[in-house]
């Protein structure tokens, strides 16, 4: 008996590959979350300022409600929260005084180390012996699978999907 090819080409496979990448990354944060005494929520939270600053724009109050799905008052809630901790900052932007962007603090820079460097880490090790090409590739991938997520998650946010 001869092994099947997949007749899409292993897309299908791919699509579970990354249901699993998801699950368990959300897994990570939910396991990290509890180990430092913060909620899941503050984590994403944290994760999306983060992104965003390395993005070389920091998001805003708005943004972080909108892409965590809270409400205003809800995200208030938790940037003051983070904001006593230290792991956030407010600051009013220069050129629009209406708009507050939001930026690491310095307790919130070393629970960010402290939850990347390992990942990062390891992740380097995982990938060590791919090719430059192997890693164009894979750039090239999960920069079009962010965008259909986000495409996904835009359509699921007007009520499209």
């Amino acid at each position: 008996m001869t092994a099947r090819k997949p007749t899409d080409g292993g897309r299908d496979e791919l699509v579970r590959l990354v249901q699993a990448l998801v699950a368990e990354g959300q897994r990570i944060g939910h396991a990290f979350a509890h180990r430092h005494g913060v909620h899941g929520t503050d984590v994403e939270a944290l994760i999306r300022v983060l992104v965003a600053g390395d993005g070389g724009r920091p998001l805003t109050a708005g943004e972080l409600a909108s892409e965590l799905g809270l409400t205003t008052g809800a995200v208030t809630t938790l940037l003051d929260r983070l904001e006593r901790a230290g792991h956030v900052r407010r600051e009013r932007d220069d050129k629009d005084r209406r708009r507050v962007n939001l930026h690491y603090g310095d307790a919130g820079l070393e629970l960010a180390q402290q939850f990347f460097t390992p990942l990062g880490d390891l992740h380097r090790a995982a990938t060590g012996d791919f090719s430059p090409e192997e890693l164009a590739t894979v750039r090239r991938y999960l920069g079009a699978t962010i965008g259909a997520f986000r495409t996904y998650r835009e359509q699921l946010d007007s009520g499209k999907a």
